[in-house]
């Protein structure tokens, strides 16, 4: 018999009434002075407080469920309990596991006359990842450094830095194939410029698809089932880095901050606090990167923008080319004033996070919206101007300058 029972809960509040209804029949008779009759009061006192208020806690466990059965109760139930998490996208549960698929790639550094090692030459693993929480799946490349598989590392949670790409060509393998990531890595650990980080490089949010149902009766026959919709934007502005509802943009700051770090977080040794994540963006995707940093100053402790600019884009877009434009912030004033962030610069308290803004001295809007943001910028936020010849519209313009955005990144990381 469970405790939320009236077969248990009645007699409980019927001894209860009883004892409370003797003690004010009997307490007359002990009235006299003595140590049996100041033992019995205190007998009396003692069961019918105790017994009432064992009646009031079980009636209020009945209303409110805190226990249900006795196992809660005493901890008898040893724990056996299966987490599963929500697949938003799918409208049923998934393990953990099955929301990321790992495959080793052949896109490390070699060593020439070697066979591949990761223990010296570092690994490139492909994510995909199902985002639980957005609905957004997307792919995401993972460079390991050599220490990564080391024994003197074994026990070492390495820094991880979030790399999202942009600009004309928005490359699924731009930090590989442009900036050539892994090797400056490498070269940045052995010049003693840096310490072994772990990199995560994904496109931008244009990359991400949203799995949707196909309208009633498209494409039955063939039993289809569901039809990707790439969230993209017209005319080359981002159509957000934030959550947008509707208009087939989804959430792409959700799964960037959430479902994409926690994917990182349950595959690899990782920080468990942000003192070792930071984000990095290029073009389009270095407000990307300035904003998740200032947005989520509780998941990156640094980021890092490359020729980004930190405005709004202008105009209504679209969710994808040729589809209705519609108006990212819903027509109000006060939405799109909160995702300006030079806006926020100047009218909200700033974040406890360190910015890296890099900019071309011939790239126009960036370079002059790096000066603006650092100009605004104060304590606790830290902002810092990087500026480079020429336009820096690839990420190859920009090999030539990571050593000094990973010395700048080491600076602020920290293992653990």
């Amino acid at each position: 018999m469970e405790p939320t029972q009236w077969g248990f809960l009645l007699p409980v509040i019927a001894v209860a009434v009883a004892v409370l209804a003797a003690t004010v029949v009997l307490w007359p008779r002990f009235g006299r002075r003595g140590v049996r009759a100041v033992a019995a009061r205190s007998g009396l006192v003692l069961a019918s407080q105790g017994l009432l208020t064992a009646a009031i806690v079980l009636v209020a466990n009945k209303y409110f469920v805190f226990y249900p059965t006795w196992d809660d109760l005493l901890g008898g139930d040893g724990g056996r309990v299966q987490v599963n998490s929500v697949q938003t996208d799918q409208g049923r549960e998934s393990r953990p596991d099955a929301l990321v698929h790992r495959t080793t790639t052949d896109l490390a550094p070699r060593r020439r006359g070697h066979a591949p090692s990761p223990a010296k030459d570092g690994q490139v693993d492909r994510l995909q990842i199902k985002g639980a929480r957005s609905g957004l799946d997307a792919e995401a490349y993972v460079y390991l450094p050599p220490e990564y598989f080391q024994s003197s590392y074994a026990q070492k949670r390495l820094p991880v830095v979030l790399l999202l790409s942009g600009g004309s060509s928005d490359g699924k393998q731009d930090w590989i194939r442009q900036a050539k990531l892994p090797e400056q890595a490498a070269k940045a650990v052995a010049d003693g410029h840096a310490r072994p980080t772990i990199y995560v490089m994904t496109r931008s949010h244009r990359a991400l698809t949203q799995t949707t149902e196909p309208p009633a009766g498209a494409g039955a026959d063939k039993g289809l089932r569901k039809h990707p919709t790439t969230v993209a934007a017209a005319g080359g502005h981002p159509p957000s880095c934030f959550d947008v509802p509707g208009h087939g943009f989804g959430q792409a700051e959700t799964f960037y901050t959430q479902d994409l770090t926690v994917a990182v977080a349950d595959t690899y040794r990782t920080p468990l606090t942000r003192r070792g994540w930071a984000v990095a963006g290029f073009g389009t995707s270095g407000q990307c990167a300035a904003r998740y940093a200032m947005l989520h100053s509780d998941t990156f402790v640094a980021g890092v923008s490359l020729n980004g600019t930190f405005d709004l884009p202008g105009g209504p877009v679209a969710a994808r080319p040729g589809g209705p434009r519609a108006d990212l912030y819903g027509g109000s004033r006060t939405y799109r004033q909160d995702n300006d962030l030079l806006w926020r610069l100047a009218n909200l308290p700033q974040p406890p996070v360190s910015l890296l803004l890099g900019a071309a001295q011939g790239s126009g809007r960036p370079l002059e919206q790096a000066d603006r943001f650092v100009g605004l910028a104060k304590e606790p936020l830290r902002a810092e101007k990087l500026a480079v010849p020429g336009t820096g519209g690839s990420l190859k313009d920009w090999r030539g300058t990571m050593p000094k955005i990973m010395t700048w990144l080491n600076a602020h990381l920290t293992a653990e």
